[in-house]
């Protein structure tokens, strides 16, 4: 390959890369505000009682 191609090839590879890095950051700015984004719905339900009885301590 000629470096004619080969410069537009590289520069090709890197403008994507570039293009998926702004991509990210604008989903991650821009994206919806609601939960926590992972998509396991656990965000909308409610918390699990505390456990009745005995506690154990924690070791150390």
């Amino acid at each position: 390959m000629s470096w004619d191609v080969q410069l537009a090839v590289a520069a090709g590879i890197v403008g994507l890369a570039v293009a998926y890095v702004v991509r990210a950051t604008w989903k991650m700015w821009a994206g919806k505000k609601a939960g926590c984004g992972s998509g396991c719905a656990k965000c909308s339900t409610p918390a699990a009682p505390p456990p009745k009885g005995r506690i154990s301590l924690p070791q150390v």
